[in-house]
């Protein structure tokens, strides 16, 4: 059957370029060893006895947030970076500039905090305040998907799939896909569902091809529809029941918020202090950007801000569910978001 190729890594990032969770160069991790402060001139430890390391301070700008975050990043910390990052890359109290999003995201990329491992990976398939680097961004893609961040795990599948540095990695498109199938991602499903006809990658299994068009038809994406309908033309009877059975059957396996979110202090903000409605708002925003991350929309970091790149999926989500393009949160997409969490 003439099924499609997979579909592109979603922009899961920033405007125009390539996601930030699609591309940027940035500066090595600031973590310098230096010599305890203890260790007086000439003084000569014993030989059983090691000098305790210190972390270099990390040059944060005075105009790059409130004290408290600029604080902790100076102190080294990855979420605190990640911020940095993301203020620069969404213009949030800061002018935009993506190469200073790069330089804060590789920092705590480096640290190991794995959204930041997926913006960066994204900064460097896309060239996003960084020079292109495909070998990069797989590695810091694998660094995140390891961890279970959903949208790393995607794109790392497209670009084996898609041979972006030159060679094709069927198996490991297919497994990536899988993991990121397995937690949600319309995408990934969609791919799943070609590769699994063709036994690409994977074992050919049309059963399971239907399996994963329809869990994505059942979203309204028309495309899957059709594929699940001239893929079921094709099974008998009893592979027809049984692909509909592992339909109604299938569950997402849980996301891991810590891989896929940053959960970012109300000191690391600037505004007043927040009323108890401002806080539900800030949850119910958050909420909203896990599911469209998690749906293959790039509203960056789960931080509960409404920022330019949540504004962005928010209405690349509308347009693709038939709703005007606001941009704006009202009843009409918490319910289609609802529907696709």
């Amino acid at each position: 059957m003439a099924l499609a190729d997979p579909a592109p890594a979603p922009d899961a990032t920033l405007p125009t370029t390539a996601t930030a969770e699609p591309a940027a160069d940035a500066q090595p991790a600031a973590a310098v060893v230096a010599p305890s402060a203890s260790d007086t001139t000439g003084a000569v430890p014993p030989a059983d006895t090691a000098a305790t390391p210190v972390a270099a301070k990390i040059d944060v700008p005075a105009d790059a947030g409130p004290q408290a975050l600029r604080d902790a990043a100076a102190g080294g910390d990855a979420k605190a970076l990640f911020e940095l990052g993301s203020r620069y890359a969404e213009s949030r109290g800061v002018k935009e500039d993506m190469a200073a999003a790069a330089k804060w995201y590789e920092k705590s990329a480096e640290l190991g905090f794995a959204p930041a491992e997926y913006r960066i990976g994204n900064f460097y398939e896309k060239g996003i305040g960084v020079t292109r680097d495909i070998k990069k961004a797989k590695t810091f893609y694998q660094l995140a998907a390891a961890q279970g961040n959903a949208s790393a795990m995607h794109n790392l599948a497209v670009l084996f799939a898609m041979a972006a540095d030159g060679v094709t990695d069927n198996e490991s498109a297919a497994h990536w896909f899988q993991a990121a199938a397995d937690v949600g991602v319309k995408d990934s499903q969609f791919n799943l569902g070609i590769l699994a006809a063709k036994g690409v990658g994977m074992k050919q299994s049309l059963e399971e091809s239907y399996k994963w068009f329809a869990l994505v038809a059942k979203t309204g994406d028309k495309d899957a529809e059709a594929k699940r309908d001239e893929v079921a033309s094709a099974l008998r009877p009893e592979q027809l029941e049984r692909a509909r059975a592992a339909t109604e059957l299938w569950k997402p396996k849980p996301l891991d918020p810590a891989s896929n979110s940053a959960d970012i202090p109300e000191s690391w903000q600037e505004g007043t202090p927040q009323t108890t409605a401002s806080v539900d708002m800030k949850k119910a925003v958050k909420n909203i950007q896990l599911i469209l991350n998690k749906n293959g929309y790039d509203a960056g970091g789960a931080d509960g801000v409404m920022g330019g790149k949540t504004k962005t999926a928010i209405m690349a989500f509308q347009t693709d569910n038939k709703m005007q393009a606001t941009g704006e949160i009202d009843e009409k997409l918490v319910k289609a978001l609802l529907a696709h969490k």
